[in-house]
């Protein structure tokens, strides 16, 4: 009877925490660490399980990438490394709108392939607003180009972001299994996007004058944010070497903790103080679920759930992967990409067993998790600082009404595009 107890404690904290997650003005963090503490006390008193087994749940190898990878991208944010590659997109352009449109939405998605969605949002949006207000023209179009092709990025690598990371250190996925299973729909989805936004959006706009692109080109000048140009070829290189290396060493956190290492004794940066600058909250949150969901598999919730689900699951790897990409894309549309994901990966392997979960539902829980969470604005961190960089400098035609109505359609036409590269690629590699 007492465990039974277990089970509602775990499963009603875990549910309260993936709604809450989503809104920022609650203290998500301490809540999720105070339910890991009651869920792990109530647990461990009716199961007789004592500290070190919780600790067991935690893993480790996705929290030391996500923490180094914070500081190579905070030290290399520093030394404007970023920002100088969209002023020199822009100058490659010649501040052409329209070629400056496709070149900074391909730039942003294969941006988002190497570092988080939010971290590419904070710094192409603001330039490229900027960029549209000195042209005088709508910048709309261009943030709307930004949010649906960055979660398409998302999808190329396993280091994207922490769901990819999450995933891939669950199912053992190296980069050349994004590369093989995702290049033939990542690239054609980004192509048939951007044109689809060109062609319902930007080419109704008027073209600046060319007395606006001189001024534009002269004003933003990709040489002004470089303070020190060694540091600054020093820390390309460094960063290009990392990258590199995340492609090649099977083991991704190792390429981490060394670049991380690297990258602050060459710019002589104390680790303890770079590392205190990085978004702590993500590990504390991650250490929470690890263990409210290490309870939920002592006490039997996920066998549960798992036999719930698995009435949905067809025998049939294409419907199953067709099923849970629906079940991904709409629960992380309403609620946090982490805690969905890391959900869907203990299902599966309960409903497969470890190493056992077919291919195909692997590439449908990737598919889900990133493309599905712009179906509504308040699925994707990076939609939501888009909406609120928009607001603050005035842009009315993007907002929250118009993301969702063009957001969802988006993810609609994307999802039908998944669905049908799933079931060709089921009759491909069967």
């Amino acid at each position: 009877m007492y465990e039974i107890v277990s089970v509602i404690v775990s499963a009603v904290l875990f549910i309260i925490i993936m709604i809450i997650f989503t809104n920022e003005r609650v203290d998500y963090v301490a809540f999720t660490i105070l339910s890991a503490v009651i869920a792990c006390v109530i647990t461990g008193t009716i199961f007789g399980v004592g500290f070190t087994e919780f600790i067991t749940y935690i893993q480790f190898e996705p929290i030391f990438f996500i923490i180094c990878m914070q500081i190579v991208i905070a030290i290399m944010e520093e030394h404007k490394l970023f920002r100088w590659l969209v002023l020199k997109t822009l100058h490659w352009t010649k501040a052409d709108h329209r070629k400056f449109f496709f070149l900074i939405c391909f730039m942003a998605s294969m941006t988002s392939a190497i570092i988080s969605d939010i971290t590419v949002g904070i710094i192409f949006v603001p330039l490229v607003i900027r960029a549209c207000k000195i042209l005088k023209i709508n910048p709309a179009p261009y943030l709307f180009g930004l949010s649906f092709t960055i979660n398409i990025g998302s999808i190329y690598t396993p280091f994207s972001s922490s769901e990819n990371i999450l995933i891939s250190n669950a199912f053992s996925l190296d980069f050349s299994y994004f590369i093989f299973n995702f290049s033939l729909i990542v690239i054609p989805t980004l192509i048939y996007t951007l044109f689809l936004i060109n062609y319902t959006m930007l080419r109704k706009k008027e073209p600046p004058s060319e007395e606006y692109k001189i001024i534009l080109l002269d004003i933003m000048d990709p040489n002004i944010v470089i303070a020190n140009k060694k540091k600054f070829i020093v820390n390309s290189i460094l960063f290009i070497g990392i990258i590199v290396g995340l492609f090649i060493v099977p083991e991704a956190y190792i390429v981490a903790v060394v670049g991380a290492v690297i990258a602050c004794i060459i710019n002589r940066k104390n680790f303890t103080n770079i590392l205190l600058k990085t978004d702590l909250k993500v590990i504390v949150f991650f250490i929470g679920i690890f263990l409210i969901m290490g309870t939920m598999q002592i006490n039997g919730t996920f066998i549960f759930i798992g036999d719930l689900i698995g009435s949905f699951i067809s025998d049939n790897d294409l419907i199953a992967a067709i099923t849970v990409l629906l079940m991904i894309s709409v629960l992380s549309g309403f609620l946090a990409q982490i805690p969905t994901a890391l959900v869907f990966i203990t299902l599966m392997n309960d409903i497969y067993g470890v190493g056992q979960v077919p291919n195909l539902i692997i590439m449908a829980i990737l598919l889900g998790i990133n493309i599905g969470s712009n179906f509504l604005p308040q699925g994707a961190a990076c939609d939501l600082i888009t909406l609120n960089l928009a607001e603050k400098n005035g842009v009315t035609d993007f907002n929250y009404r118009s993301l969702l109505k063009n957001g969802s359609m988006m993810t609609l036409l994307h999802l039908g595009v998944s669905i049908i590269y799933l079931t060709l690629y089921s009759l491909i590699f069967p």
